[in-house]
């Protein structure tokens, strides 16, 4: 449930939906990494001048001021997840769970979020928590063609697109694209 706090807010849907998750997918519980925080405790979000834990050619996608759910995330030390960078090599974790920062933030000062993984389980993604650059072109290749499917991966921005960084493998494939629409997408997570 959204904690709303600014009425303006009251019709804000959640951006990463569950569809096919029961048994394929699991929340995992993590901790923010220190870096996003302010020595006040407030949320800080990645810029694209931060060096650590991973340096960043982007600053980081925010909705209000904050992260959205949706985002991919990668591991750092200990249970402490960053959000990704988008650069090949670095492996995903699974995508955030939590509106973090901003109007929307579900956390207040807490640390706590959870990540979702499982390969298989089946997400909706709602706009504007992936990039479309391109993915409508992308999608229709992939429909015409049978037996084929789009791989995402994490933007420099830490959304799921279609841009492919450079010098990527197959195990930089966040997930595969199944539907598109402007205002949203399915996809089959990989991690």
């Amino acid at each position: 449930m959204l904690r709303i706090r600014n009425l303006s807010n009251q019709f804000q849907k959640r951006t990463l939906r569950a569809l096919y998750a029961q048994t394929q997918a699991t929340p995992y519980a993590a901790t923010l990494h220190a870096s996003l925080r302010n020595t006040d405790g407030s949320f800080r979000a990645p810029v694209a001048t931060d060096t650590l834990p991973l340096a960043r050619s982007a600053a980081a996608f925010t909705l209000q001021g904050g992260l959205v759910p949706g985002q991919v995330v990668a591991k750092s030390a200990g249970e402490s997840v960053v959000v990704h960078n988008g650069v090949a090599g670095v492996r995903a974790f699974g995508l955030l769970a939590n509106f973090v920062g901003g109007t929307l933030d579900e956390l207040g000062d807490e640390n706590q979020v959870g990540v979702w993984r499982g390969p298989d389980s089946v997400w909706e993604l709602l706009k504007p928590a992936f990039d479309d650059t391109g993915l409508a072109a992308l999608y229709a290749t992939a429909s015409a063609a049978a037996g084929t499917s789009v791989p995402l991966y994490a933007q420099p921005s830490g959304l799921l697109g279609g841009t492919v960084p450079a010098s990527a493998t197959g195990d930089d494939v966040v997930a595969r694209l199944i539907e598109y629409t402007p205002t949203k997408i399915i996809v089959d997570l990989r991690v």
